[in-house]
């Protein structure tokens, strides 16, 4: 909602010069015009806006424009397989909206599912269900500050399915309702979104743009809009912005997925063909304009529950520039000056007295109004000064001393990684995320291109990319920026207020700042753990494709090779022990486990690992789960090996580092502060132990206690884990089996002998739940008429597999008969919610969910509505259209994820320990849909009871004052 507009284009660098400017530049451009033109000359690619461009435009794209302005954007893309991907983008949002509309063009998307020629009120999503798409997941639109997107993943790539995702595209585009009873029924429901998102974060964003855009219209047009419109504009003002703007000149479609591109652009010609707008077309808005000559000034937001941080944040004249070779190379050479800005921060917050916890540099091109750079830091609570003054030296720094090689050379090979990991991968690439490029390359502004294109132009360019052209490119991109714009936001009121903030910048200002001191880099220290281990056991797990080793030492790897993603590799790590090792009388034994990785390793600080893997697909990634340590990475086969290594060292040589501690501990205090903030927030910290029976294992720790912890205590608590606990590795992806098997060998393989089992802990894992079921009241800080319910009933485990799934079908008929009640017929709550939450890891332990964010006056009624559902389920079996569109987007959800390898990693992580669980991947789906009414209604009368229920409400403090 708060998204400015972007323009930076993807990275592509130039074979010709480094930056061109002045004489140098107007030669090469006419060098360019004299050239053949690289793309195609038609009027798609002149509506498109790059035929003129010399950035080669991906072939495979086919881009069209009809005779009524409409553009359209199709590409064959195979994953995932048998599915299509639809957006249809208007150019139109919140900033298009009169004083008596503010509001209105977020209302209109709400309305395009409420009604339109062909789809009567209430049927769209029930035909979409019914389709297999899940309202939300599968079916969604967003209104921002200039554009209306609405989106459908379809499961599969039938004529039938196609050919109504597009239907009812041009419902949306040109056959509204807009009926003056529907928008009625739909302003609560408005009003509930709105009163979710009234946050002290959005309170905060507004304040921002209060301050630094004055002169321009963002702070009073955000598309959330204005209770008093919401409740009060009439339809007409509604269908006033549509005729205005939802017209064929400011529209765009893309589809991309698996069908016949050559098909589909046939149905787009009938479907859109003869769709003309009605009466004047809508200007395009004015939004004012940025005082680039204003003085410094500053500004402070205070609220309990806010991050401390600190801005400094300065403009220029956004300069409209076309998408070309020398474009990218400079914006590349920028941008490597700002990644080593925003890397310096990062550095800084690790140190151990450091004011800060995170760093960065930014920047954004407001609407081509403006062009923005942001330098910026998340603070220690109450060290706002140091801070700010840290953050303005580092920004000067940068410019007057530039930049180290070294620090050159790491950025290079991260961009370096990526665009190779990209070009791997360019046969996988997802649908939804080039359907999102597309979307966003309508505004003209860059050349959609292919990976090896970007990759090449890359290569061709880098080696000009020294520390001196990179320091002169930043110095390039920060000239002619406007007075730094100061911002403080702060828990307690700043003393002295935006006068101190005013003065704590001058000051800083005059502090002479060094040049960086070159960084020197080592080898990682963790190459060799000993000779290879041997395999003593093989087998295959032949209907599931899962290889399942163990070694000598009995560490078990368990291995499915997939097609998914070109070369990506997930391997997971679980050692024994996690979270299970806590007890009632010591709940937070092993709480800092979970934050390992930044106290780095022996050899290796957390940041010299940035370092030492720069260029590298390797991530630190090890923490704790509820019976394991260890966790997930997402690698390359190139450095499978490397990541293994890692991840060996990781559990052999835990650094335990004092920076690493320190971190934690400023960390802690920001999250803690926004515990209470929110209804959800609040619930999210008590509602565990509420159901556990206040097990302390369940509740969140008193602040104190989390910061008193420290490395000495967690060592001899994770030792036995560390050096003898049982081993499991998977491995997931596009890697070679033995290639796999000899990284394995070598680093986990090769240790001392671990336990050849994981302990059950029977002990640790029990869990009651509350026995007490007396309502519960929790309070949180946010408005007053900000409310939330949630209604609890105990339920059981997940070791029944046709039980299990058939409680989650049941949730979901619960889910889709509370958005009927609570959103549609009562309009009481943007997003209701069911769902069932049943333990892999407490037996016995679980419970089913109904949840509502409301406003304090409708407790009562949400209250009664969700124990009457309760009550429908439990008295009659569930009506066949219901069953039928909650189970089918269910079974394409399960079915689309078995492409998923982050579906196979959950298994596969646990393939030797728990293989019992590998029947839920073989007869899941079947479970789901033997399910009958009957069962249903039986499951409903089992577990639905009112006096088993358990209801917590969140309150605000202020309410009923």
């Amino acid at each position: 909602m708060t998204r400015l507009s972007v323009r930076r284009a993807s990275l592509a660098l130039s074979p010709l010069v480094l930056l061109l400017s002045g004489t140098a530049a107007a030669s090469a451009q006419q060098a360019v015009a004299q050239t053949a033109p690289v793309n195609p000359q038609t009027d798609a690619a002149r509506v498109w806006n790059f035929a003129a461009s010399d950035v080669p435009v991906d072939p495979n794209i086919v881009f069209g424009t009809l005779p009524n302005g409409m553009k359209y954007a199709l590409l064959k893309n195979s994953t995932p397989k048998d599915s299509v991907v639809l957006r249809m983008r208007f150019d139109v949002g919140s900033f298009a909206e009169a004083d008596d509309q503010r509001g209105l063009a977020h209302f209109l998307e709400h309305m395009a599912f409420n009604g339109s020629k062909g789809v009567p009120e209430g049927e769209m999503i029930k035909l979409l269900e019914r389709k297999g798409l899940a309202f939300g997941a599968d079916t969604n639109a967003s209104t921002g500050f200039d554009r209306t997107i609405y989106k459908l993943d379809l499961p599969n790539a039938t004529d039938d399915l196609i050919d109504t995702g597009l239907m009812l595209m041009r419902e949306t585009a040109s056959e509204l309702t807009i009926d003056p009873a529907a928008v009625d029924r739909e302003r609560g429901i408005i009003l509930s979104e709105r009163r979710a998102r009234d946050t002290y974060q959005l309170r905060s964003v507004v304040d921002q743009f209060e301050f630094q855009m004055p002169d321009m219209t963002v702070a009073n047009r955000l598309p959330v809009g204005t209770e008093a419109v919401i409740r009060t504009a009439p339809a007409a003002r509604l269908r006033d912005l549509y005729e205005r703007y939802y017209r064929p000149e400011r529209a765009t479609l893309v589809v991309v997925g698996d069908f016949d591109p050559a098909a589909v652009e046939a149905k787009i010609k009938a479907r859109f063909g003869d769709w003309t707008g009605r009466g004047p077309a809508g200007a395009d808005p004015d939004i004012g304009t940025i005082d680039y000559a204003r003085a410094a000034a500053a500004d402070d937001f205070v609220d309990p529950a806010i991050q401390d941080s600190v801005t400094l944040a300065m403009f220029k004249p956004w300069v409209q520039l076309p998408d070309t070779r020398a474009k990218r190379a400079r914006n590349l050479a920028e941008e490597v000056g700002e990644a080593i800005v925003s890397r310096r921060l990062a550095k800084i917050a690790l140190d151990e007295e450091s004011p800060i916890l995170s760093g960065y540099f930014s920047e954004a091109g407001g609407w081509k109004i403006f062009d923005q750079v942001t330098f910026g830091a998340i603070a220690k609570e109450g060290a706002w000064r140091e801070a700010l003054a840290l953050v303005e030296q580092e920004s000067r720094r940068a410019v007057e001393h530039g930049f180290t090689q070294a620090e050159v050379d790491e950025q290079l090979a991260n961009r370096r990684t990526g665009l190779r990991n990209a070009v791997a991968g360019v046969t996988t690439r997802r649908s939804e995320t080039l359907a999102d490029t597309l979307i966003e390359a309508a505004d003209g502004d860059f050349v959609v291109v292919r990976p090896e294109t970007t990759q090449t132009l890359f290569e061709a360019t880098a080696p000009s990319l020294d520390a001196a052209a990179v320091t002169a490119a930043f110095r390039a991109r920060m000239a002619g920026m406007s007075a730094p714009l100061a911002r403080v936001t702060a828990k307690t009121p700043v003393e002295g207020g935006t006068a101190a903030i005013l003065a704590g910048l001058a000051a800083s200002q005059q502090v002479a700042v060094a040049a960086p001191v070159a960084a020197t880099s080592s080898a990682f220290a963790y190459d060799d753990f000993g000779l290879p281990g041997r395999v003593v056991a093989d087998n295959r797990i032949e209907d599931l494709g899962i290889r399942r080793i163990r070694f000598a030492n009995n560490v078990m790897l368990n291995i499915k090779k997939t097609d998914y993603q070109k070369d990506r590799v997930y391997l997971s790590l679980r050692v024994d022990g996690g979270n299970l090792l806590a007890t009632r009388d010591d709940p937070t034994k092993v709480s800092l486990a979970g934050s390992i990785t930044v106290g780095g390793l022996a050899a290796h600080s957390f940041d010299e690992l940035r370092t030492i893997l720069a260029g590298r697909t390797v991530s630190p990634s090890f923490g704790s789960d509820t019976d394991a340590f260890g966790g997930n990475a997402l690698t390359s086969p190139e450095d499978f090996a490397l990541q293994a290594k890692l991840m060996t060292a990781m559990l052999t040589h835990p650094g335990y580092r004092a920076d690493g501690l320190a971190l934690i501990r400023r960390f802690l205090p920001q999250q803690y502060a926004a515990n209470d903030a929110t209804p959800a927030a609040v619930i999210a910290r008590d509602v565990g132990g509420i159901l556990a029976n206040d097990d302390p294992r369940s509740q969140t720790p008193p602040l104190a206690t989390l910061l008193a912890l420290d490395w000495n205590q967690l060592k001899p608590a994770i030792a036995d884990s560390f050096a003898h606990g049982a081993i499991e590795v998977g491995v997931v992806g596009d890697i070679d089996e033995q290639v796999a098997i000899d990284a394995i060998a070598a680093t986990f393989g090769a240790l001392p002998a671990r336990r050849a089992a994981f302990d059950p802990r029977p002990d640790a894992r029990v869990r009651e739940y509350a026995t007490d079921r007396s309502e519960r009241t929790l309070i949180h800080k946010g408005p007053a008429e900000q409310a939330e319910l949630r209604v609890y009933w105990p339920a059981r485990d997940d070791s029944d597999l046709a039980e299990a799934m058939r409680l989650n079908l049941l949730a979901r008929v619960m889910q889709l008969k509370l958005t009927e009640e609570l959103r549609e017929r009562l309009g009481e709550s943007y997003s209701p919610g069911a769902g069932a939450s049943l333990s892999d890891e407490f037996p016995g332990y679980g419970h089913l969910l109904a949840a509502s964010n409301v406003d304090y006056k409708d407790l009562a009624t949400t209250r009664a509505a969700i124990f009457a559902i309760a009550g429908e389920l439990r008295a009659a079996p569930v009506d066949a259209d219901l069953l039928d569109r909650a189970r089918r987007p269910l079974v394409e959800s399960m079915t689309k994820a078995r492409r998923e390898n982050s579906y196979w990693l959950n298994y596969v992580a646990e393939a030797t320990t728990h293989a019992e669980r590998l029947d839920r991947s073989r007869n899941g789906i079947a479970e789901v849909t033997a399910a009958t009414p009957a069962e249903l209604q039986a499951l409903a009368q089992r577990y639905l009871v009112d006096d088993k229920a358990l209801v917590i409400r969140a309150v605000s403090d202020k309410a009923g004052t």
